[in-house]
């Protein structure tokens, strides 16, 4: 083989390599791009079952007959609470806002005499946001 062959041969063997080098780069690219959006596609479904899945154990938490429970019982509070502020506001309303002409004395003292009796009996009590707190630090420790 002549020195010219040898040119031509190697300018070819140089020109496919390229090619081949081209067609390779751009397979791999489209292959890589494949592969990108398979990946999300993966990480998106697995986000979504993780998801479903502290759903499901926040709902089997909240389920719990200790947690209702407190929840009942402090729903419960709040709700005493309430009744007695407003059955204080009644009494009050009953003792100094009508005028003494409209009671018999025996009811206006029966009156008082409850009113102080409610109020020393209520002092003692929690308000509902000493109780919520007494609870919700029960459930921590759990």
């Amino acid at each position: 083989m002549n020195s010219e062959s040898i040119g031509f041969i190697s300018l070819v063997v140089g020109l496919v390599g390229f090619a081949a080098s081209i067609v390779f780069f751009v397979l791999g690219r489209r292959t890589e791009e494949r592969i990108q959006d398979l990946l999300e596609k993966i990480n998106a479904a697995i986000q979504n079952w993780q998801g479903q899945i502290m759903n499901s154990s926040i709902e089997l938490l909240e389920s719990r007959v200790e947690i209702v429970g407190k929840r009942v019982a402090l729903e419960e509070a709040k709700a005493k609470q309430a009744f007695l502020a407003e059955l204080s506001a009644r009494i009050k309303f009953l003792v100094e806002g009508l005028p003494p002409e409209k009671f018999m004395p025996a009811q206006s003292h029966q009156l008082e005499v409850l009113l102080k009796t409610f109020e020393s009996a209520t002092k003692g009590s929690l308000s509902s946001e000493a109780l919520e707190r007494i609870i919700f630090k029960g459930d921590e420790q759990q």
